[in-house]
């Protein structure tokens, strides 16, 4: 500051040692000017620096001020500037707070929210239109009970669809057992029918070949003996030969048309079976296709019928009648007021003193006024805006008098 007003006493007395080196050259006349022009009045140079020593410099429109003035409005205004940064640097770096010693916190009543412990929601399982409201704000439900109605025109046209397709299915079902109990029927006869057929004509086919072909040999053989001793003719013989030779194809014919006739038999039965195996399987799965949703039609219009899934008192019911809701919707919500929560905020600063399952004293204001034990059930760990954390505090309510939304005076205690 000093320097400032040294600066400016410098430049003062500058000017004033370049004013008093200055001629007088004004006002006097040219030489054969003429004496009616006017003369310029100027101040001399004592008078100017007179001025400057005795009288402070003015601004056109402003009040004259002294150095010495300005001096003391400067120190004024560094002063307050210096104050303000003060107070503004204990604002944001503060080094105390009447909150900071957390066991403090057992000597403050702190004023919550009573809500229900727990509450239940019910939802709509489909889209639909509620068509009646069983109950209010407030009632007593018991498990089951039914609380909404929403409109079942659509499931009970559903659930007759699916009865009818329900119905076909066993349908085709009862006639394929039919058709199958008559095949097995038939092959059973023809089974019988085939037993009494002689053996000699199914059976012992290869048998009787390889019966023909062993006399066909001893024919052939005798033949042979009978034309080596000159008895037979050679055309005797070769008939004999034809004969042999035609009894053994018959035979080699007979093995594989026994083996083929078996095979096929076996293959055709397999065929036949399978057949009548996927036959069943598809129509058995056509029938539990169509119980499934006959039962899924079934179950939606019962949900038409919306029911209290547990014992408790009506909450809220958020729909109207002729509302269309859709599925997922909340149709109402129940509270159990066994156990009640008394919602508490409480400063950052103090919630280090607190702990899950920690004891406190809850005042409720009824008539009369009584005070109950509870305990910490949760301590939310992320502050609201206003710098504080809602500690949820559990109590026992047997009257199940109290309704949600009553003041509550919670006093924690000491661990």
């Amino acid at each position: 500051m000093s320097q400032i007003f040294e600066a400016l006493s410098v430049a003062r007395h500058r000017g004033v040692d370049k004013l008093k080196l200055l001629s007088p050259e004004w006002g006097e006349p040219a030489e054969g000017s003429s004496k009616l022009l006017p003369t310029a009045v100027v101040p001399s140079n004592a008078d100017l620096l007179d001025r400057l020593e005795n009288h402070p410099a003015q601004l056109p429109g402003k009040t004259n001020l002294s150095h010495k003035k300005i001096r003391n409005y400067l120190i004024l205004a560094f002063f307050v500037t210096g104050l303000v940064l003060l107070g503004t640097n204990h604002a944001w770096h503060p080094h105390g707070s009447a909150f900071a010693d957390s066991q403090s916190i057992y000597g403050v009543t702190f004023e919550g929210t009573v809500r229900p412990a727990s509450e239940i929601r019910i939802t709509a399982e489909s889209t639909g239109t509620v068509s009646n409201i069983s109950v209010k704000v407030g009632d007593t439900v018991q498990e089951g009970q039914q609380l909404l109605g929403m409109d079942d025109r659509d499931a009970q046209l559903t659930v007759k669809q699916a009865s009818v397709e329900l119905e076909v299915a066993e349908t085709k079902l009862d006639r394929f057992r039919l058709q199958l109990a008559d095949a097995d029927a038939r092959v059973a006869i023809s089974q019988r029918q085939e037993q009494l057929v002689p053996t000699r004509q199914w059976r012992d086919s290869p048998e009787r070949a390889a019966a023909a072909y062993d006399q066909a040999i001893v024919n052939y053989s005798r033949a042979k003996k009978l034309f080596d001793a000159g008895l037979i003719a050679q055309q005797e013989l070769d008939a004999r030969g034809t004969e042999l030779r035609i009894a053994r194809d018959d035979l080699e014919n007979a093995k594989q048309l026994a083996v083929v006739s078996t095979k096929l038999a076996r293959d055709q039965a397999d065929q036949a079976n399978l057949q009548a195996k996927v036959r069943r399987e598809e129509l058995q799965e056509q029938l539990r296709q169509a119980q499934v949703n006959y039962e899924r039609a079934r179950q939606q219009a019962d949900a038409t019928v919306v029911r209290a899934t547990t014992a408790g008192v009506v909450s809220e019911i958020p729909v109207r009648l002729g509302d269309r809701i859709p599925g997922g919707a909340v149709l109402a919500r129940l509270a159990k007021l066994d156990r009640m929560i008394a919602e508490v905020p409480v400063a950052a600063q103090m919630i280090s003193g607190l702990r899950v399952g920690q004891s406190a004293q809850v005042g409720l204001s009824s008539l009369p006024p009584r005070k109950v034990e509870g305990r910490i059930r949760a301590i939310n760990p992320l502050p609201s805006q206003n710098m504080t954390h809602i500690v949820e505090v559990e109590f026992d309510n047997p009257t199940l008098l109290l309704v949600a939304g009553q003041p509550a005076e919670v006093r924690f205690m000491k661990p």
